[in-house]
């Protein structure tokens, strides 16, 4: 076997190379080298703070601003200039000396003989003053990663090792692949083909996927030396491929791949959860895309800034797929959106001051997204415990079973429909598909509503089921139909190129119980029969296919191997990270901002999206109210039309957002939500349960102690507020309650 190469190819490895769409595909191969330098953390620093050695830029609490979901400055006196910048402030007053002395005149001449005089009063005790808290303060993260764990400065930096939770499955015990496995195109052509369309049953968005794919980018990048050959032979009388799919070696640490060191992958991106696809991981990406002024760049109509006809971000991947760059989008935004609260709040501020609070703010937010939202929805709800503080001797180093292959689920469950939709779900521009969207051209992303439009389908759309099979467009045609390449066959070749266990073979290193049987990794009777057509024997069974095949936890979208390891994995990164949102320094006010935002939030502050579900990772079916339900199992997010309109829920928890004139909204079963969320709205709601509906004014601020008027007409309660009018037909007035309005 060629000798195993540490070095990147310095010309591009091919479209396989720009990796796949989905979760953990930084592990196939790159299109484009990465560099970064080995200490690039100056960049970011602000003008008038001094960087320590290890590399990291503190700040004073009392310069940071309450921004994040909120849309107000902090009053001045919760702000000051950073440490240095303007002065030291009150820590830095003069102390106070000696308190003056009164004057003393003596007394006037009596006409009359005085009395003795009486002894003076005794003065008043003096006022306690407390003391002056000491001031927490904020740490910014380095842009390589570097400097986080300070006994281990290069934990999870650019270049870092991976780590394996078992021990390294090589055919030498160094680095060859193992030999005793079947075929990765056979595998894929019998167990991984199929309906690979079937909508999940857990309910849940294709947010899932999406966003996925997004912290994906932002931990993971291994890349190919483009050079060592693996290329996977496609088996005679295949229907689709011929010849072999390309594949070259992950690119390894260079002191290990020898006798007594098993090979081990680097990861070319910081191994943090830190927002590096959005910022990047070297001082020359992260400087290419801001301004002076704190801002990220951007193009027209507010878009990715644009570099030889192709947008960029902060990972060179950044327009793999149209969804994947709609996120990219909308978080760089995000961060234009902090850099203007924190401005109008400090007008003082660098450009530097702006950026680097405004990058902290976004990254904490995408940590908050991804531990309240997608995690529980993906693993559990109890699978991760409750944040307990930093713990220097967690383990934080992402694994080479999860980042190549169980955090490669997402693959699984990639929809091949990129419709753009309006805000009713109608579509906006021609239908597209997956295999003739890879690496959309700028012109064609930004036409029909952009990243909105896709944001919008994004999550009224499910996701696919979280099985053994992918869609066509990543089994045979990844990359474009030209390209005709199987993400599946890439992925099994890769788990073997990199060393991983079987899935037993893993279960046994996690101390879970080896399966005896297929029937006991499924209870799907074709999956487990085909898993004993091309494996034979249940201890083959390598770790991506099978955990893709176990039955589903209660409450989880995945099965036990998989839920273990992305659970471990979250749970040692977020408790191993010194600079984790909640042990950074963040002010109860901007922390409390931070802990309020949504992925929802976060979309409608900054897109065109007038309305959606509270909870992006969670299906609705988005509609007219002249529309009939396409999916009755599924809640609705049913939009009325101007000038009037009747809008009628399913069976589920439904959303019902009155339009402009007379609208009759009927929320059917279920405890739905009524929304009105602009003026001029004459609603009737013909069937609200108190107790159980809801009535929410939007984006019609806050109605004070007289701006909401409750009347009974013919015996059922009017509601009047900015200008609209809401009718909740049969309810009587002793029968009302306030709690069920809500104003946001």
């Amino acid at each position: 076997m060629p000798a195993r190469s540490n070095l990147v190819s310095p010309i591009g490895v091919g479209r396989v190379g720009a990796l796949a769409v989905a979760l953990g595909v930084g592990g196939v191969l790159a299109s484009i080298p990465w560099t970064a330098s080995a200490d690039d953390s100056a960049a970011t620093t602000s003008r008038s703070a001094q960087r320590p050695a290890n590399g990291e830029v503190r700040t004073s609490a009392a310069s940071r601003v309450t921004a994040g979901a909120a849309s107000a400055p902090a009053s001045p006196a919760r702000t000051a200039p950073l440490r240095g910048a303007h002065g030291a402030g009150p820590r830095g007053a003069a102390p106070a000396g000696p308190p003056p002395q009164p004057v003393r005149f003596p007394p006037p001449r009596p006409l009359i003989p005085p009395s003795p005089p009486s002894p003076p009063p005794s003065p008043p005790a003096p006022t306690p003053v407390p003391p002056t808290p000491a001031r927490p303060e904020i740490t910014y993260r380095s842009i390589d990663g570097s400097g986080n764990n300070l006994t281990n400065p290069g934990l999870n930096a650019v270049g870092a090792d991976f780590s394996r939770i078992g021990a390294a499955h090589f055919s030498d015990g160094i680095s060859a692949l193992r030999t005793d496995l079947p075929n990765a195109r056979t595998v894929s052509n019998i167990v991984v083909a199929g309906n690979g369309d079937t909508p999940n049953a857990e309910g849940l968005s294709g947010m899932m996927y999406a966003w996925g794919q997004f912290i994906d980018h932002d931990i993971n990048l291994t890349l190919s030396d483009g050079t060592t050959h693996i290329d996977v032979a496609v088996p005679s009388g295949d229907s689709v491929l011929s010849g072999s799919i390309s594949m070259t070696r992950a690119v390894i640490d260079p002191a290990t791949g020898v006798s007594g060191k098993p090979a081990l992958t680097t990861n070319n991106v910081t191994g943090w959860l830190d927002g590096s696809m959005v910022y990047g991981s070297d001082a020359t990406t992260a400087a290419s895309l801001r301004g002076s002024d704190g801002r990220l760049l951007t193009s027209t109509g507010d878009n990715l800034p644009i570099v030889n006809g192709a947008f960029v971000a902060g990972d060179s991947r950044v327009q793999e797929n149209p969804d994947l760059t709609a996120l990219q989008t909308v978080f760089m935004r995000e961060h234009n959106r902090q850099v203007d609260l924190l401005k109008a709040a400090h007008p003082d501020w660098t450009g530097d001051q702006l950026y680097n609070q405004a990058r902290a703010i976004v990254t904490a937010e995408i940590e908050h997204i991804t531990y309240s939202e997608f995690l529980p929805h993906l693993v559990g709800a109890n699978a991760i415990a409750p944040y307990t503080g930093y713990k220097p001797t967690a383990d934080a180093r992402l694994t080479e079973e999860f980042a190549g292959a169980a955090f490669r689920l997402g693959h699984s469950i990639v929809s091949a429909n990129l419709q753009k939709t309006d805000e009713q779900g109608n579509p906006v521009g021609p239908a597209v598909t997956l295999k003739d969207a890879f690496f959309q051209d700028t012109t064609a992303f930004q036409a029909d509503g952009g990243a909105d439009g896709l944001l919008r389908h994004l999550t009224n759309d499910p996701s696919n089921a979280l099985d053994v099979h992918i869609v066509d467009d990543l089994r045979n045609f990844l990359f474009g139909p030209s390209a005709g390449l199987d993400l599946a066959a890439i992925n099994l070749q890769r788990g073997r190129d990199l060393g991983l266990g079987t899935l037993n073979e893993t279960r046994a290193s996690l101390g879970l119980t080896p399966y005896t049987s297929f029937s006991q990794i499924t209870s799907d009777p074709t999956t487990a029969a085909d898993l004993q057509s091309v494996y034979g024997d249940v201890n083959k069974v390598e770790l991506w296919v099978g955990g893709l095949a176990e039955d589903h936890l209660n409450g989880a979208m995945v099965g036990q191997t998989f839920d273990v390891i992305i659970s471990q994995q979250f749970t040692n990164l977020r408790d191993g990270d010194r600079l984790w949102y909640q042990n950074q320094g963040f002010d109860a006010a901007t922390l409390r901002s931070i802990e309020s935002t949504t992925l929802s939030s976060v979309i409608l502050k900054n897109t065109t999206i007038a309305t959606m579900q509270d909870d992006a990772f969670v299906y609705y079916e988005r509609r007219s109210g002249s529309s009939a339900i396409e999916d009755p199992t599924a809640p609705q997010l049913v939009v009325g039309s101007n000038g009037g309109d009747t809008l009628t829920g399913g069976t589920r928890a439904d959303l019902l957002v009155a339009g402009t004139g007379l609208q009759t909204l009927t929320g059917a079963a279920g405890a739905d939500t009524f929304i009105v969320g602009s003026s001029g709205v004459n609603a009737v709601i013909t069937d609200f349960t108190v107790g159980q509906d809801r009535l929410r004014f939007t984006n019609l601020g806050q109605p004070g102690k007289t701006g909401v008027k409750i009347t009974t007409q013919a015996g059922h309660v009017v509601i009047t507020f900015a200008g609209n009018t809401v009718s909740l037909l049969g309810v009587a007035a002793n029968k009302f309650k306030l709690s069920d309005v809500s104003f946001s």
